[in-house]
Parts: C-alpha cells; sequence; structure tokens
C-alpha cells in the first residue's frame, strides 16, 4: 500500500475543491462556503470525502452536487496520484474562519494505519 501520495492527496483535491474551476449550477461553489463560513463565525466546515459523514444541512445545493461529483471521481483521482482509496480511513476538507477573519482550507486524511496527514490549503 502507497502511503507516500496522502498528503500531496489532501491538499490537491481539498484544493480543486474551494478553487475557482468548481463551477456548478451557474455558480462557483466558494462563493457559497464563503458565506455559510462567515456565517459560522470560526466553526469549522467540514465537507466529507470517504466515509457517509451527515453533511451540515447550512450546505447550498450547488455543493452537495460538487461533494457528490468529487466523491464519484476520487477513487481515479487517488489512483491517479498514485495510491488506493482503500489506503484512505478518513478524509475532509475543513473551511473556517481564523481569528483575524481570514479562511483558511486544510485538507485531513487519515490512513488505514491511524497515521492523520494534515495538509494546509491557503488562507484567503
Amino acid at each position: 500500500m502507497k502511503y507516500k501520495a496522502l498528503k500531496s492527496i489532501a491538499h490537491n483535491y481539498s484544493h480543486s475543491f474551494v478553487s475557482y474551476t468548481n463551477y456548478v449550477d451557474d455558480g462557483f461553489v466558494i462563493d457559497d462556503l464563503k458565506q455559510i463560513v462567515r456565517k459560522a463565525e470560526g466553526e469549522k466546515i467540514c465537507v466529507w470525502r470517504v466515509l457517509e459523514h451527515p453533511q451540515i444541512p447550512q450546505l447550498t445545493q450547488r455543493i452537495l452536487r460538487s461533494i457528490e461529483y468529487y466523491k464519484r471521481n476520487l477513487p481515479k483521482f487517488v489512483a491517479d496520484m498514485g495510491s488506493d482509496i482503500v489506503a484512505i480511513r478518513e478524509f475532509r476538507t475543513e473551511i473556517y474562519l481564523k481569528s483575524n477573519k481570514q479562511m483558511a482550507v486544510e485538507g485531513h486524511i487519515v490512513d488505514g494505519r491511524g497515521r492523520a496527514y494534515v495538509c494546509p490549503v491557503f488562507d484567503f
């Protein structure tokens, strides 16, 4: 099992999700996420990738459609990066407002051995 690529997977996949290339239903997903995060006042918004965790109720239909699209394509993405989807026990993208009012994005993966990988994506 190849675990070396998991940190890169967490970064690249999360970055793609919050980038301006993620355009669904005539709008950018990041614009919806920004509104939700501002209303959350410091609480982390978690978008789950692998396990069937319930998504938070504030997510818009645009975000939910994007999550489903990304989930369907995750096994291929992981394989293209040089690993296997069975190596991932947990995968989430966290978006939150920092104390200085900047928005932060982090990718989190827990592998099959229980090792956690946290990768900051960016602040904006």
